[in-house]
C-alpha cells in the first residue's frame, strides 16, 4: 500500500463534453436555458445571470476545487456559466470536459498584461456578462481592469486564502466587491483596510459521496459496509485504528508536525496506522526519512496523490490535519460527510468548518502535546470515536450553508444585492 514517490494520475471522471473557446472568438453556452427552465420547473425562484470566473493558476488545488464545484452548481441553479484561465490549465480542462465553455489567456509579464486588458475587455462586452469574478492577483489584474473597461455591472474578486494581502489594487481599486470562503478571512481583510460591508462570505461546498445516496433504508449503514470494502482494498483488518490525512503535501500542511505527534503513541500501539494522501516534492521525501528517523516507518504510508480521495477516507478511523494554516478547509467537511471524527489545529477558518467538542478536537497551532493528547483520547476510546464521526455525519446532512444549495443561495443573494446596490437593479 507505500509509495516512495508521488503517484501521478489525473481526474478522468467528469461527464460531459469537450469545449474550447480562445478569449478572442465568441462561444455559446446551449446549457443555460434548458437548466433555467429546470430549476424553474422544480420551483426555485431563478434570476438568471450570465457569470465569467476567472484564474491564473494552471494546478487543481483547494481553490481551484471550489470554483469547480461552485461552477457547477451555479449552472445547476440555472445560470450561464464560463470560465477564462491560462492554456493547459487543470481547471481548464476539468470544466470542458464538465461541458462549460472555456476561454484561454495567456497571463504574466507586463505586456501579457496590456494586451489582456484589452482582450477580456472586448470578450464582456461580446457575450454581455452581468459578472465577472476573479480570484488570483494574475487574473484579477487583468480581467477586473478588462471588465470595468468592458462595462461588466458587477466584478467581483474572491479570496480563498489566508496569506498576506500585499496589495489592495485588486481588491479596492479593480473589483467592486469581494467574495470570501470564512469569517476569519474576512476579518484580514477588513484589518487590512477593506471596508467589511463591501465582503461576502461564502462557504465551500462539501458534495455528498456518491455512494451515500444509494437508495438504502439506512445510509448510515451503508456508509459502514463502504468503510469495510475500502479497509480491505487497503490491506487494514478491523483490529487496527487507521488515523488518516489528505493534503497537497506542502510544508504549511503540518505533516511533519502531524508525524512528530503521533510516533510517541505507534510505539505504543502497534496497531496504530497513519495514512497519508497527497503528493509534493520535497516534502514527500522529507517525510520518508522522518518516518524512518521517528522508527514508525512501517506504520506510516505515504500514497502519494489518489484518485477518489474521499471514499479513501471512510477507511479511517480519525481524520487528522496539523495545518499551519488554512482559509477554511473542505477537507474538513468531506471527512465529516464520511463520518469521521477530527483532529486538527484551530487555526485560520478551521473552527467554521467543525464543531469543535462534538465532531472534532481542535489543538492550538505550535502544541506538539495538546496534538497528541487529541490524538490519544480518539486512539483510546473508540465509543468517542463513533460519538463523534455520527455527530459529524448528522451535521453534514443538517448544515443548509455547505450544500450545492446553500451556496448558490448566498452567491446569488450576494450578486444581486451588490448589482442593486451599484444601480443595476433587481433583474
Amino acid at each position: 500500500m507505500d509509495a516512495t514517490s508521488p503517484v501521478p494520475a489525473e481526474p478522468s471522471s467528469f461527464a460531459g463534453s469537450p469545449r474550447q473557446a480562445d478569449a478572442g472568438a465568441p462561444v455559446a453556452d446551449p446549457h443555460a436555458q434548458a437548466l433555467a427552465a429546470g430549476a424553474e420547473a422544480a420551483g426555485h425562484r431563478v434570476i438568471p445571470l450570465k457569470i465569467l470566473h476567472t484564474e491564473a493558476a494552471k494546478g487543481f488545488g483547494g481553490q481551484e476545487i471550489y470554483i469547480y464545484r461552485h461552477m457547477l452548481a451555479m449552472r445547476e441553479r440555472g445560470h450561464d456559466v464560463s470560465l477564462l484561465c491560462q492554456p493547459g490549465a487543470r481547471l481548464g480542462e476539468i470544466a470542458r470536459e464538465a461541458g462549460f465553455t472555456v476561454h484561454t489567456l495567456k497571463m504574466g509579464g507586463l505586456l501579457r498584461l496590456l494586451r489582456g486588458i484589452g482582450t477580456v475587455s472586448r470578450l464582456v462586452r461580446r457575450h454581455g456578462y452581468h459578472v465577472v469574478n476573479t480570484t488570483s492577483r494574475r487574473d484579477s489584474l487583468i480581467a477586473a481592469a478588462g471588465a470595468r473597461l468592458g462595462g461588466t455591472p458587477l466584478v467581483v474578486r474572491s479570496r480563498h486564502l489566508m496569506s498576506p494581502v500585499n496589495s489592495l489594487l485588486t481588491y479596492t481599486g479593480l473589483p467592486h466587491r469581494i467574495l470570501t470562503v470564512s469569517s476569519f478571512v474576512k476579518q484580514l481583510l477588513v484589518t487590512r483596510g477593506i471596508a467589511g460591508e463591501r465582503i461576502g462570505i461564502v462557504p465551500p461546498i462539501a458534495v455528498p459521496p456518491q455512494w451515500t445516496q444509494i437508495n438504502k433504508d439506512d445510509p448510515w449503514q451503508c456508509l459502514q459496509e463502504t468503510r469495510t470494502e475500502v479497509r480491505r482494498e487497503l490491506g487494514f483488518d478491523d483490529d487496527q485504528i487507521v488515523v488518516g490525512c489528505v493534503a497537497v503535501l506542502r510544508e504549511p500542511k503540518g505533516h511533519a508536525d502531524l508525524l512528530h505527534a503521533i510516533a510517541p503513541l505507534c510505539r505504543r500501539h502497534r496497531n496504530l496506522q497513519l495514512v497519508i494522501v497527497g503528493d509534493g516534492q520535497p516534502v514527500m521525501d522529507r517525510l520518508l526519512a522522518l518516518r524512518a528517523e521517528l522508527g514508525i516507518a512501517s506504520q506510516v504510508h505515504l500514497l502519494g496523490y489518489r484518485l477518489g480521495a474521499c471514499r479513501l477516507m471512510t477507511a479511517f478511523d480519525i481524520f487528522a490535519l496539523a495545518s499551519h494554516k488554512e482559509a477554511a478547509g473542505t477537507v474538513f467537511l468531506e471527512a465529516a460527510y464520511v463520518g469521521v471524527p477530527i483532529v486538527a489545529t484551530r487555526v485560520g477558518g478551521v473552527p467554521e468548518m467543525v464543531m469543535e467538542g462534538s465532531n472534532a478536537m481542535l489543538a492550538p497551532l505550535g502544541d506538539p502535546a495538546a496534538l497528541t493528547h487529541a490524538l490519544q483520547t480518539l486512539v483510546e476510546d473508540p465509543q468517542e470515536r463513533r460519538r463523534m464521526g455520527r455527530a459529524g455525519w448528522e451535521w453534514m446532512h443538517s448544515a443548509q450553508r455547505f450544500t450545492p444549495a446553500g451556496h448558490t443561495e448566498a452567491t446569488e443573494h450576494y450578486y444581486h444585492q451588490w448589482l442593486k446596490e451599484l444601480g443595476h437593479g433587481q433583474r
